[in-house]
């Protein structure tokens, strides 16, 4: 083949591949942003390499984009994530402590990217696929740019255009699964929920610059 044409079927080929990353991440931003909150019930698992669960929690959250929301883990251990937007609290009730960092930590953590529907950070750090665009169901893939990102692959599952299920592979090899279910757009949150206040008598510790 004339060097031309090669020359000409590689720019075709990249041209191709540009306007479908395009696509799905415009296809992505829009389900993840076209409401301001949400709220779930979820079973997080660890999925071994035959496909078998194994450590699970599970709890409820609520979730007011861009930055705020209360995630709380009620089984095995009872744990409570609070971002107000500019501080986020980690409360572990069994140990009597609560740890405040900045929220601008947060700002590197996939899920939290991916929930606060923050998809111009999304785009920065990882390559956007549909893989599964039936009428029911829409699959995404997101592979990261850069190999030390902690991840090989997170997949998006939207059910009704909903965002259903996240499936994180790291870069040992674990997976791990977070279900949504029983899931609230746009809910009436009571404003407290985001304003977390340290029960008497725990230890506060404070992340170094927060």
């Amino acid at each position: 083949m004339p060097t031309y044409l090669k020359g000409a079927m590689i720019s075709a080929l990249f041209s191709i591949s540009t306007a479908l990353h395009a696509s799905a991440v415009d296809r992505l931003s829009d389900l993840l942003t076209r409401h301001d909150g949400i709220q779930a019930d979820f079973e997080q698992y660890t999925v071994s390499e035959e496909g078998g669960r194994q450590e699970h929690s599970s709890g409820e959250f609520v979730l007011e984009r861009p930055a705020r929301f209360d995630w709380h883990t009620e089984l095995p251990f009872e744990q409570r994530i609070v971002s107000d937007g500019e501080y986020i609290w980690i409360y572990d009730p069994d140990l009597e402590q609560v740890t405040r960092k900045s929220a601008d930590n947060q700002v590197g953590s996939a899920p939290a990217m991916i929930l606060s529907g923050n998809i111009e950070a999304l785009e920065e750090q990882f390559d956007v696929r549909q893989i599964d665009d039936a009428p029911d169901r829409e699959v995404f893939e997101l592979v990261p740019q850069e190999a030390d990102s902690g991840f090989v692959r997170i997949r998006l599952l939207f059910s009704g255009e909903l965002l259903t299920e996240l499936l994180l592979e790291d870069s040992l090899g674990q997976r791990t699964s977070i279900m949504l279910d029983d899931i609230k757009v746009d809910p009436a949150v009571d404003e407290s929920r985001f304003n977390f206040v340290p029960p008497d008598g725990v230890d506060v510790i404070l992340d170094p610059g927060a």
